[in-house]
């Protein structure tokens, strides 16, 4: 049998897997003086030669890898969030992206080598993420650090991408289902919103259907008390900057669309008792009131902007005092203006005016549930074609 040269690696047939295995020692790293060692795993029906050619490959491609290349899983995927991500995300996403990365990626796989991350680190994470997590995030993850090992290898700080080749865990949850309240429930929702102080912020989530982000961006500008609306143009968001933290800014809408809305009387009582009672807190906290903030409806009882987890405690919070059942979000609260409106015969045309959609696809698609507990579209049908 003729003995491989050295710097070629081994061989041998995994009988298992029914795969040919190809390992290597690709010397010293010369950047950190660390001996490297490689991996190459056959494919189906891929051929001895075949996996000793890819193994040689990922040698010569390790030897000529840029010498500035990040040395941990950690450095690639920092390095992706500031240089690489901002080119193909706007600002809310990457301020979500760079959270989940850091709390659920790094915080895991940061330590670990960029050439040392094998498929079955990476698997084994995913399956420890999805004893936790839903199916949506597990996926998202493994997205975000396949595109950060992507950027890598464009720059030639990566031979190849571990993330790309790693399978799902099996027994991955789907991600939890929208919630759209009955419409008992949501009177009771509105009864104890009255009492809180941020009541009126979920009522005029549940009335009107804002992004919870449209309604953490809303001034006071923006209601016209006389004619009983309000003109949606633009939404809290937060800003990521180089230390991690998070200061909000207000753009517009996520769709780009402004759309002026009539408001409900419920909306309309909830508001002018919220502005009375902000009037009040502005005169006892005084100069200490953010100027920057001073015109917007709903913040803390020191002026500053109300943040998602607040928003959420909010929400869970009401609920909860409401009686209601399993876990209301922020969102819950738009699908229930929906589902309502639609159970009360809207269009679905309507209805996308009223939440900033440029059609109605997302109404049929997402927002609209079914809020009684019997359908009776048959029997309406049938009482009016024979009298």
């Amino acid at each position: 049998m003729k003995r491989r040269a050295q710097g070629e690696g081994s061989l041998y047939f995994d009988s298992e897997k029914g795969r040919w295995v190809g390992q290597a020692d690709a010397g010293l790293n010369p950047k950190t003086g660390k001996r490297r060692r490689l991996k190459v795993i056959g494919g189906s029906g891929e051929t001895k030669t075949e996996v000793a050619t890819r193994l040689r490959n990922k040698i010569s491609d390790l030897e000529n890898l840029s010498a500035s290349a990040p040395k941990t899983v950690a450095d690639l995927v920092s390095l992706w969030l500031s240089k690489g991500a901002p080119k193909n995300m706007d600002r809310r996403t990457l301020t979500m992206v760079e959270s989940m990365v850091r709390n659920h990626l790094i915080t895991s796989l940061g330590s670990v080598r960029v050439g040392a991350l094998m498929v079955e680190d990476v698997e084994a994470w995913l399956d420890a993420k999805a004893e936790t997590m839903a199916k949506s995030s597990v996926i998202k993850l493994r997205s975000y650090l396949a595109q950060a090992f992507d950027f890598g290898i464009r720059r030639r700080h990566a031979v190849w991408n571990p993330a790309r080749i790693a399978e799902l865990p099996v027994g991955a949850t789907d991600r939890r289902s929208p919630r759209a309240l009955t419409a008992p429930e949501a009177k009771a929702l509105l009864n104890v919103a009255r009492h809180h102080r941020l009541g009126a912020l979920v009522t005029a989530g549940v009335t009107l259907g804002l992004r919870p982000a449209e309604l953490t961006g809303l001034e006071w500008a923006a209601i016209d008390f006389a004619q009983k609306t309000i003109t949606v143009y633009q939404s809290l968001q937060p800003k990521a900057t180089r230390d991690s933290k998070s200061t909000p800014t207000l753009k517009g809408t996520k769709t780009g669309l402004t759309r002026t809305l009539q408001l409900p009387a419920p909306t309309v009582a909830a508001l002018e008792r919220h502005r009375a009672a902000q009037v009040e807190e502005r005169l006892l906290v005084g100069d200490r009131w953010p100027l920057k903030w001073r015109d917007v409806v709903f913040v803390t009882s020191n002026g500053t902007p109300i943040d998602a987890s607040a928003v959420r405690k909010l929400v869970s919070r009401l609920a909860a005092e409401a009686g209601l059942q399993g876990v209301v979000t922020p969102y819950d609260l738009r699908h229930t203006a929906t589902s309502l409106l639609s159970a009360a015969g809207e269009s679905a045309e309507k209805l996308a005016d009223l939440l900033g959609h440029k059609d109605t696809r997302m109404v049929f698609k997402h927002y609209r549930h079914p809020v009684t507990s019997t359908i009776s579209t048959a029997v309406e049908y049938w009482d009016r074609a024979t009298g």
